[in-house]
């Protein structure tokens, strides 16, 4: 195993922190919201053996201060991933992001065309707008602190609910992505997740949430690689989006539903990929 960095620079007035580990091209990983990258590290350490591979936490999640004055649109966090780049000293940089990560990619990936090589997208779908309607509406409770705790005992039943449906507040058989919970200490990580984040968990959320446009990877001119994970959760929304007209230098690659194997495919995909680009 290759031991993990930490690091933290200073960015927008504030700090921005990131993992990295291993040696060669820089691969950067975006992770979901709320998450920070802290869940990557399995990902990290499946590919540092090929690249450097950098992890940062984005502005509001993790360890990493929120943005000031505060994000109103995915395309506000651009500047979290220039700065990153920046730091490291590399001109251009191959870019994995997954659910608001890929969002996050996507975004970077259309306003900065030349400093991306390769995008990988990962969960990455298309919502119509009923869809994206009713989730702006709906999937975002309040945590904001209660003296008596009660908004931990939401959080937990939102959580719960998530693990179950999608999105969570449909709770018909439709809606079902599971059969049961996961173990407790799972779901004890997920509500974690949200408290670091805090109230303001929302923001690249929602952000996402509002970018999750087939129009926006229609207009990638970068090469790209988006992942059909046949276990997500949002597979219906996934192939959404693959169902659209993709640029011809937009390539879907479909990963088996067991996580083992997904990653075995992902490693191969991604390491092939950015090897032929050397």
């Amino acid at each position: 195993m290759i031991p993990i960095q930490k690091y933290l620079i200073n960015f927008n007035g504030g700090q921005l922190f990131f993992r990295s580990c291993g040696t060669g091209p820089v691969l950067m990983l975006l992770h979901p919201s709320p998450q920070h990258s802290g869940r990557m590290e399995g990902l990290i350490s499946l590919l540092a053996e090929y690249f450097q591979v950098v992890a940062p936490d984005t502005p509001g999640y993790g360890y990493s201060d929120p943005l000031y004055p505060a994000a109103e649109q995915i395309s506000d966090y651009c500047p979290f991933i220039e700065a990153i780049r920046e730091h490291l000293k590399s001109t251009s940089f191959h870019l994995y992001g997954t659910a608001t990560g890929s969002q996050l990619a996507i975004a970077y990936a259309l306003a900065n065309p030349k400093r991306v090589q390769q995008l990988f997208l990962d969960n990455a779908v298309h919502f119509d707008e009923d869809m994206r309607k009713q989730i702006l509406e709906r999937y975002f409770i309040s945590l904001h602190p209660e003296k008596d705790g009660s908004h931990l005992v939401r959080l937990r039943e939102m959580v719960e609910k998530s693990c179950l449906f999608f999105p969570w507040f449909s709770t018909d058989e439709k809606h079902r992505i599971s059969e049961k919970l996961p173990p407790d200490e799972i779901i004890e990580k997920m509500m974690q997740d949200y408290i670091l984040a805090g109230p303001d968990y929302a923001r690249a959320y929602r952000a996402a949430f509002q970018h999750e446009k087939a129009v926006h990877v229609q207009q990638l001119t970068v090469p790209t690689i988006v992942f059909r994970w046949l276990g997500s959760p949002l597979l219906p929304y996934i192939d959404q989006l693959v169902r659209h007209p993709l640029p011809e230098q937009v390539r879907v690659v479909t990963t088996p539903v067991e996580t083992k194997a997904r990653w075995q495919v992902m490693r191969q995909t991604i390491v092939s990929t950015i090897n032929s680009l050397q």
